[in-house]
């Protein structure tokens, strides 16, 4: 792919940062109001990177994740993909339906768990988003994927028939009590898209 640098000027990347904040804060209530418990967000980071670059992001393309999939539909159409590190899933699992991990294996109810946070999470980002450009982002059904970083980005270019260069990094970290649990959202626009939410937001 070789994607060259990517053009955004300030007033844009503080925008970014925004969304990305006010997603954290909007998601946490979300999740907060279906455990009925107190879910935190630390201010996430956001980032860009080309998109063969991602497995990196998660700890290379061996590193076995879970991800939460769903393709973006509407205006600015691409892909959304929220990622975690095994051992962060498994917590997240467990904060999320109140059992631990039986023999580190995800079962239907920790997978199902995991699909609704990464639903609500996305929807929290698109919605957002859509507020900012005045775009309709419809989001898919999700799927979810336990595999090796660099099949699930295979997954998304080639299954999906996605060509996208860049990808807009979210790093969150969600707090629950004492537990904390590092995971990635990435926005994967599709060709064309990036330029057309660009505009939009620093207009």
């Amino acid at each position: 792919m070789g994607a060259g640098p990517i053009n955004i000027n300030d007033v844009q990347k503080d925008i970014l940062q925004e969304i990305a904040n006010i997603c954290a804060g909007n998601a946490a209530t979300s999740l907060s109001q279906l455990l009925n418990k107190k879910i935190e967000m630390n201010l996430p980071r956001i980032h860009f990177i080309p998109v063969e670059k991602v497995p990196e992001v998660v700890g290379g393309a061996d590193k076995l994740v879970v991800a939460v999939v769903l393709q973006i539909l509407g205006d600015a159409p691409g892909v959304n993909l929220l990622v975690f590190p095994q051992e962060d899933a498994r917590i997240l699992a467990g904060i999320l339906t109140g059992k631990a991990s039986i023999n580190g294996v995800f079962t239907e109810m920790d997978q199902s768990a995991i699909k609704e946070a990464g639903t609500i999470l996305s929807a929290a980002y698109l919605t957002t988003l859509s507020s900012f450009t005045n775009f309709g982002l419809v989001p898919s059904t999700p799927t979810i994927i336990i595999d090796m970083a660099g099949a699930i980005i295979d997954y998304i270019l080639i299954e999906l028939s996605a060509v996208m260069e860049y990808a807009l990094v979210i790093d969150s970290e969600f707090v629950e009590a004492q537990k904390k649990v590092k995971g990635h959202f990435f926005l994967l626009p599709n060709a064309g898209s990036f330029e057309a939410i660009l505009k939009a937001i620093g207009a």
